[in-house]
């Protein structure tokens, strides 16, 4: 029952992280400890600013 009852807290942060308009990319449960980790807009593409051509400029 309280495993229950913590996964009804996770869910309820998650809520209220999305109602404060954050972006939630995983919620990880582990006994007693909730993890919530948002989503930045750096996480669609690491490479975007690098210029990766090679050879004669």
């Amino acid at each position: 029952m309280a495993s229950t009852k913590l996964e009804q807290s996770a869910l309820s942060l998650l809520t209220a992280f999305e109602n404060a308009g954050k972006s939630v990319s995983r919620v990880i449960v582990e006994g007693r400890k909730i993890e919530i980790v948002l989503a930045t807009e750096h996480d669609a593409d690491d490479f975007d600013r690098i210029d990766m051509r090679h050879g004669k400029t």
